[in-house]
């Protein structure tokens, strides 16, 4: 008997292959952390092997490292980072936190931040002194949106994750081995909100800040449902989405993720979420450029979301060039 995570099919199917570790044209990964990496000059020099131009990273945290990470890589490069920091919402009942988020973001806005970044523990981590969760659409919150929109910062924010982690984690649940290795990743327990909960109150929030650009990660937390995610950007002319670590899941589905990519290619922008190696892009390139079939979105050794495999979607260059860089020089780098 073969354990299930060792099982590694082959599969003996004859149909076109194409190995790319340069993109077709620059990119830039406009959803990335980079607090970890301790040698940016070899970052950069992977950066130059991969195409890749520029790099935003998420990790301007509120603990001292968005000032480490401006000096460190957009102040130091320029051209070649960006830097999103963050607020701390679990400060909310504060009777100074309007003024705290007033004066970090003018602040950090001077220094060269172009963004802020909210993860998912926005919703299902953070809570307020009373200890409830705070939701994304949380009213206490708006000064947040509020600055943003003065200081014209696009906020990327990470609301909820894929629909099987909410779900019984047993022989049903398609990501049970993701699960299985990393049950912390799991909200099924009751005192998390549900996806539905979540989803409500982030179409509250964006419904409700129409001034503050906003960037929804992972094909705006709708990467499974891609009707119900052209729906969220044919409500909100001011959301975006980016792609990030959602090639397994748009891979899947390549007509209908063909079809949203083109209709919607002024309105997304290429992420990765992982540091840039061969494991980690050449199945983002050879998704986005080839029309490529049933082949694996990444490397076994790297981290896996499902036992499948995908199918490229062939886009055309002018579709190319937005996704893969445009679109960010817009709303990121306002170029």
């Amino acid at each position: 008997m073969i354990p299930l995570k060792e099982f590694r099919p082959k599969s003996c199917l004859r149909v076109a292959e194409h190995h790319i570790t340069r993109s077709k044209f620059p990119v830039i990964d406009a959803h990335n952390h980079l607090k970890n990496v301790t040698d940016v000059g070899a970052l950069l020099a992977a950066m130059d092997e991969y195409n890749v131009e520029r790099i935003v990273d998420l990790d301007g945290e509120t603990n001292g490292a968005d000032t480490i990470q401006l000096a460190r890589l957009s102040q130091a490069h320029p051209d070649r980072f960006g830097v999103f920091i963050q607020i701390d919402a679990s400060r909310v009942d504060e009777p100074d936190f309007a003024a705290y988020v007033a004066e970090r973001v003018a602040d950090f806005a001077a220094r060269g931040a172009l963004g802020i970044k909210f993860h998912k523990t926005l919703g299902l981590r953070v809570k307020d002194s009373k200890g409830v969760m705070i939701k994304p659409n949380d009213p206490r919150l708006r000064p947040i949106w509020e600055a943003a929109a003065k200081h014209k910062l696009p906020v990327t924010i990470h609301i909820a994750d894929p629909v099987a982690f909410f779900t019984t984690i047993d022989h049903t649940n398609e990501r049970f081995e993701e699960l299985d290795e990393h049950p912390d990743w799991a909200f099924v327990d009751p005192m998390f909100y549900r996806y539905e909960e979540l989803m409500t109150a982030q179409d509250d929030l964006l419904r409700s800040n129409p001034d503050t650009t906003f960037i929804v990660a992972h094909v705006g937390s709708y990467a499974e449902d891609l009707a119900r995610a052209g729906k969220l950007l044919d409500t909100f002319p001011h959301v975006y989405v980016d792609t990030a670590e959602r090639i397994a899941e748009l891979g899947r589905q390549p007509y209908s993720a063909r079809e949203f990519l083109i209709k919607y290619q002024d309105r997304v922008l290429y992420g990765t979420d992982l540091y840039p190696r061969e494991a980690n892009i050449a199945g983002n390139y050879r998704f986005f450029e080839t029309f490529d079939e049933y082949f694996p979105y990444n490397d076994w050794d790297e981290h896996q979301q499902g036992r499948w495999n995908i199918y490229g979607v062939g886009l055309p260059d002018d579709v190319l060039k937005k996704i893969y860089r445009e679109n960010a020089m817009r709303i990121i780098f306002n170029k």
